[in-house]
């Protein structure tokens, strides 16, 4: 039964954040459907909600759509009853909202209506009244666990973060039990996400280094380490046994090869099947901006360094 859901994104990448969500949602139901308004996206899908966020890297909170409403909501919402709950009042207009005397006249009303408590440390369920330009939803969430993160003993200063690894494995539209590939796997960070979502990974690197130092972070968190020393054609061997390829793109000090970044992504394209969902990131500038990708982000991370993210 499909279900409208909201999710609040967070400032870092909005355009990002809302494709990573999309994707992790057509991937349970390809007959999921959304519309968005600034940081808010509203979803039209079967998709488990917290199977999403449990997911996603860029959403702040979740939850389902109970309604809109005008000033204060005034009780009458299908929203079950719970124990103890707590209001949020998010603003995301662009006038000032008064969201702590929001919050308080809506807890007084529901907490009469519903004889419950309001409760701000571990309620039984969040009410969210959610303000854009355009309207006024009332959206409710039951607490949902937040997965404890991969631990990475070993890193690399040039690595990517977690956050963005593990949007581009969710962009790439893997699911659990498939397997994705990282051809330029370095110290695992891709891999480690992949995994910790119940996505089984293959990385392959031609630095014998980065090689173990994958392994070792793999088992650290007890996942199995099919890891690779070998250059990225490697994965003309393994292509029936791999669902999507996923990937950092190596250049200047971090990269062993002998080709230039322009003609590594074209051999590499060659390499990748088209049948496979590929995804990647590379550094901006270097002379690879002209090929076609169906999607394409800009990272910017300092004035040196512009990540750009794509997706074929």
């Amino acid at each position: 039964m499909k279900a409208r859901k909201f999710f609040v994104l967070s400032g870092e990448h909005p355009e990002l954040g809302r494709d990573e969500v999309a994707a992790i949602a057509k991937a349970y139901d390809p007959r999921s459907q959304f519309e968005s308004e600034h940081r808010l996206l509203l979803a039209n899908t079967s998709a488990s909600l917290e199977k999403i966020v449990r997911r996603a890297s860029f959403v702040r909170a979740a939850g389902e759509v109970a309604g809109t409403f005008e000033s204060i909501p005034d009780g009458s919402f299908p929203i079950p009853r719970p124990h103890t709950f707590a209001c949020k009042a998010v603003n995301l207009s662009s006038n000032p909202v008064d969201t702590r005397a929001l919050e308080r006249e809506a807890g007084a009303l529901f907490a009469k209506r519903w004889n419950s408590k309001v409760a701000l440390s571990n309620p039984n369920l969040v009410l969210y009244l959610i303000i854009t330009d355009t309207a006024r939803y009332l959206g409710y969430s039951p607490p949902m666990a937040v997965p404890p993160r991969p631990n990475k003993p070993y890193k690399h200063p040039h690595e990517l973060s977690w956050k963005l690894a593990r949007c581009m494995v969710n962009l790439s539209g893997v699911m659990e039990g498939q397997t994705l590939c990282d051809p330029f796997c370095g110290t695992g960070t891709i891999l480690l996400e992949g995994e910790s979502m119940g996505i089984g990974s293959v990385g392959i690197d031609l630095d014998m280094r980065m090689c173990r130092i994958s392994e070792r972070n793999m088992a650290r968190n007890s996942y199995e380490p099919r890891i690779i020393n070998s250059s990225f054609d490697y994965v003309r061997k393994i292509e029936e046994r791999i669902d999507a390829v996923v990937t950092d793109l190596p250049y200047g000090t971090a990269s062993r090869s002998s080709h230039p970044p322009k003609k590594l992504l074209r051999d590499l394209l060659l390499v990748v099947p088209s049948k496979k969902r590929l995804v990647l990131v590379y550094k901006k500038g270097l002379g690879i901006e002209d090929l076609d990708w169906s999607k394409k982000y800009e990272i910017f991370r300092h004035k040196s360094l512009t990540r750009v993210v794509v997706v074929r």
